[in-house]
């Protein structure tokens, strides 16, 4: 057994120093709104924190314009590999300049005709970073440096972890501003080198036609993914944009809570993902999944689902009452997420084959699903959309295993 793990671990040594290096980041990510309710005890703060992040979790598909999906798709396809590298990058400069423009115009527009809502900031900022890391995360996985993405949102992360503990030791009153400084200095600060690379740097006439014509392929190849994801995001954060409204702050701290704790299991997929989401494209026989990548994938997933659902029925235990109420809903949100991340991981082999209108078929399926039930059931809202987001997703798998199948995909 311990010749085996060792093996494991020489063999898969790359794979584990970049999953390291992403727990610690996400790690950060994961506890800053948790320290925010420890620290502060203000249940409204930390369900405004989850608010936001839901708000850009559900846009972001919708910004992005394809580009962070296009990207592999055309790299596998392309002659001259270093010249895609480069013409995505510039691509992605402008796209996030004329973005930081559009946000700079609501802010304002919100600030002389409204009443300022600050809220407006911290979106615009954390729909900026979350924006760039996406696209580095594609760009130093294709360059083979997956953790130099890793670094860029370790250092906002921990700058806005260290004025969160200076504020609390200093006995300061919290600030929302204190959870997103990171986010906002690095959209600042790239915005900034955008504009001298886009002024400074190649800029012809022809470089511009090629800019150009990635967008418009980036756009057909990719709107059915960025529909398919905006729906699925919706799904899974429906809960927390309404919680400010539909529920009551117990409830919303308990969806919030679970979510949170569900993120390990994410993170854990999203690591995997970036690590091996190369191989999986430049797989020559794009009706093969490959056994080793999928098993090693499910070994992963399956450890993190073991680890949440443990954390989170200690949690539960020593801080609620109606136990098996709570202790079925966190169950059917956890058991969502993972079903999502295995739905997620089999469908990046539709974009493999340029069939990414499959994805739209199976989220407008997923999303008749949850409709349908919220419509149907009568019963408390947070018991609802749990049962919503657990059913739609599991049919969705469901669907989305039957259709690879009918299209002769074989594990090999």
């Amino acid at each position: 057994m311990l010749k085996r793990a060792k093996k494991l671990f020489i063999s898969n040594k790359d794979l584990f120093r970049f999953m390291a290096l992403s727990y610690l980041d996400k790690a950060i990510v994961f506890l800053l709104p948790l320290l925010v309710f420890q620290l502060f005890k203000d249940q409204k703060i930390y369900i405004s924190i989850e608010y936001i992040y839901s708000i850009t979790t559900v846009v972001i598909p919708l910004i992005d314009l394809g580009l962070s999906g296009y990207f592999f798709y055309a790299y596998r396809n392309s002659d001259d590999k270093e010249f895609t590298v480069n013409i995505f990058v510039k691509s992605f400069q402008r796209l996030y300049i004329i973005v930081c423009f559009i946000g700079l115009g609501l802010i304002a527009l919100n600030y002389f005709s409204f009443e300022f809502e600050s809220f407006i900031v911290f979106i615009v900022s954390r729909l900026l970073f979350v924006l760039a890391t996406v696209f580095f995360a594609s760009y130093y996985r294709l360059t083979n440096r997956p953790e130099k993405a890793v670094y860029i949102t370790l250092a906002s992360n921990i700058i806005s972890l260290s004025f969160l503990f200076g504020y609390f030791f200093l006995s300061l009153e919290f600030s929302l501003w204190l959870i997103f400084i990171g986010q906002i200095l690095f959209s600042i600060i790239y915005f900034f080198k955008c504009i001298i690379d886009v002024l400074l740097k190649n800029n012809t006439k022809s470089y511009q036609e090629q800019i150009k014509k990635i967008f418009l392929k980036a756009l057909l190849f990719s709107w059915p993914s960025i529909m398919q994801v905006f729906i699925m995001m919706f799904i899974t954060n429906f809960g927390k944009i309404n919680v400010l409204t539909k529920m009551s702050l117990d409830d919303g701290v308990l969806l919030s809570l679970v979510q949170r704790f569900s993120m390990v299991i994410f993170l854990t997929h999203s690591s995997i993902w970036a690590f091996v989401l190369k191989d999986l494209y430049v797989e020559k026989n794009v009706l093969i999944i490959r056994r080793n990548l999928l098993y090693k994938y499910l070994a992963f997933l399956t450890l993190a689902l073991s680890f949440v659902i443990f954390v989170t029925e200690i949690y539960l235990a020593n801080n609620y009452n109606d136990l098996f109420r709570v202790s079925y809903i966190s169950i059917l949100i956890i058991g969502q997420t993972f079903l999502a991340c295995v739905y997620a991981y089999l469908e990046v082999h539709y974009g493999r084959e340029n069939k990414n209108i499959i994805k739209l078929y199976l989220a407008l399926f997923s999303a008749f699903v949850f409709l349908f039930i919220l419509i149907v059931l009568d019963m408390n809202f947070l018991e609802k959309i749990s049962i919503a987001m657990f059913v739609s997703t599991f049919l969705s798998l469901l669907v989305s295993i039957f259709i690879l199948y009918k299209r002769n995909y074989k594990i090999a």
